[in-house]
């Protein structure tokens, strides 16, 4: 047979093939989307996979911050030391480890975080490892807490949406943000100080949870209202601007809940007073009370070891380190740890952070403020316009929702009781003598609990899912904004030195971050590549 004649005879196998081959394809493409959906609308399965995916995408951004910092800092042990010496009896910290983060009193030094986290040492001290240092570690173990309990109100929100293809993309949208914006990423860097805002954020992503829990399911369990004291009550333990919001929060809605059994339990025998007093005595609300009381007097006997007053948290006239960043003293004297007059420049510090260029004149904008009433305004700069513009958006429309419904419903009052409660973090970080980048941690509780209420109001009623519907190539938009602006505030988070702006920024801000990157460049190719001596 000629050559054109094999080439003739072998010409129609070869459409069937790539058809086939193509079909294939389609098929394996067919059953790994069959296998994908199949996971994300089961609830059990899909929380797995997330579980797994906050693992192996947040264990990398922990140890690239990790790497970039090379710590060999005894600071890190500063939990392991406190957990050592409260086995013994005592709350002070050892000085050569703590260092000048340490405040003196009668001949010991010790430290102004709260003791949750030294408790979670409890291991090391059982195999006797007090010398290992598990920061990236208890980093990594809040932050997926906190992501899976913000992952669970979502779902809970989704199993009460209408069935509807906008609503399943608000939901889509909210599920990434929660995986890949704003608290999820923006501040992954293992310190101890961050150690202890994750873990205040993970007991106050699981007090929104339970909070949201009572509101779309119309009643408030007594099971829920016993961990949202508990929340508050360990935050409390932890970082106490937190606990307080969390506490006050609680309460708030206890208060509510009683004014409102107590109205629907009326008759014409017992008067009002008496029956929101007897509402609030009854089990349902004395035992949150006597969880809150418990930690509160735990918290309180810390402080009165530390710092001879169960009221107090810290004492900056007792700090190691008055004279290294600058004395503290006399702007407490006159000003206090928090004044009122600090929250308009704090505002822009969050939102709007102009605070960082130079004018004309060389200075900062501002700077007369900040040196007047601050004692240091601490970098990066970022804006919660730009790392968490998805949740601003649905709090929005929460905004919308409400002014189109019945604002003194019960709902609506318990809501606005939590929402009361959850803004006394950020109102108190927001009037305190200095700022840093870590505080906007502070303000995701009310954000969270917020922007989750708007997208619950928006996909359970069609009339907001319309609404939301005809905007959702901008919340998309405003999805990959918060993404990029996270990761991008996390590179500048790790560069920097998280000093004053004062100091640290000798020319622009541009320069300042070019010289910084390099800087850790040579750091790192010294660290790794040079050989040192054995």
């Amino acid at each position: 047979m000629s050559e054109m004649t094999k080439r003739r005879a072998s010409s129609p196998t070869e459409p069937q093939s790539s058809h086939l081959e193509e079909a294939r394809a389609a098929a394996k493409r067919g059953r790994f989307g069959a296998v994908a959906h199949g996971i994300y609308q089961d609830d059990r399965k899909l929380q797995w996979v997330l579980l797994a995916f906050m693992v192996f995408c947040y264990l990398p951004l922990l140890g690239i911050s990790w790497r970039l910092l090379l710590w060999g800092d005894p600071l890190n042990l500063t939990f392991n030391s406190m957990f050592e010496h409260l086995m013994h009896g005592r709350f002070d910290v050892d000085p050569q480890i703590v260092g000048w983060e340490g405040f003196v009193r009668n001949g010991r030094v010790y430290a102004y975080w709260g003791i949750l986290c030294a408790l979670l040492r409890f291991p090391l001290w059982i195999f006797h490892r007090m010398n290992v240092d598990i920061t990236l570690w208890s980093c990594l173990v809040a932050v997926c807490i906190t992501g899976m309990a913000k992952v669970r109100a979502l779902l809970l929100i989704r199993r009460h949406s209408v069935e509807n293809p906008a609503a399943r993309w608000a939901i889509g949208l909210m599920l990434g943000y929660i995986l890949l914006g704003g608290s999820a990423t923006g501040y992954l860097k293992p310190t101890i100080y961050q150690e202890v805002d994750f873990w205040a954020s993970a007991f106050a992503a699981i007090f929104v949870y339970f909070a949201l829990q009572g509101l779309i399911h119309r009643s408030f369990a007594d099971k829920a209202l016993r961990w949202m004291a508990l929340c508050g009550g360990l935050a409390l333990l932890t970082r106490v601007t937190t606990g307080i919001g969390l506490i006050l929060a609680c309460v708030l809605l206890q208060l509510v809940l009683a004014v409102q059994e107590s109205n629907a339990a009326r008759d014409g025998h017992r008067p009002a007073v008496l029956r929101f007093g007897q509402a609030l005595v009854g089990q349902r609300f004395l035992i949150p009370a006597g969880i809150i009381a418990v930690l509160i007097a735990a918290t309180g006997t810390v402080n009165y070891f530390r710092w001879g007053n169960p009221a107090t948290f810290s004492n900056f006239y007792l700090y190691i380190c008055q004279k290294c960043v600058g004395d503290w003293v006399p702007m407490i004297q006159k000003f206090g740890m928090f004044n009122l007059l600090r929250i308009p420049f704090s505002l822009m510090y969050f939102f709007i952070p102009v605070w960082v260029f130079r004018g004309s004149d060389s200075h900062f904008f501002l700077e007369g403020t900040q040196q007047r009433i601050f004692h240091t305004v601490e970098l990066p700069p970022s804006s919660f316009f730009l790392t968490d513009l998805l949740p601003l958006c649905f709090i929005v429309l929460l905004l919308i929702a409400l002014w189109r419904r019945s604002r003194n419903s019960p709902r609506t009052m318990q809501a606005a009781a939590i929402a009361a409660g959850l803004l006394a973090p950020g109102a108190l970080i927001m009037m305190l003598i200095s700022i840093a980048y870590r505080y906007r941690m502070e303000f995701y509780p009310e954000f969270d609990f917020l922007a989750l209420l708007g997208l619950y109001l928006t996909v359970s009623n069609p009339a907001n899912l319309e609404r939301f519907a005809r905007f959702r190539r901008w919340l998309a938009a405003a999805l990959a904004i918060s993404i990029v602006g996270s990761l991008a505030s996390l590179v500048l988070y790790n560069l920097g030195t998280n000093g004053g702006t004062e100091r640290e920024v000798t020319g622009g801000i541009v320069s300042y971050y070019h010289q910084a990157a390099a800087e850790k460049y040579h750091r790192l190719l010294a660290h790794y590549f040079t050989t040192h001596p054995r």
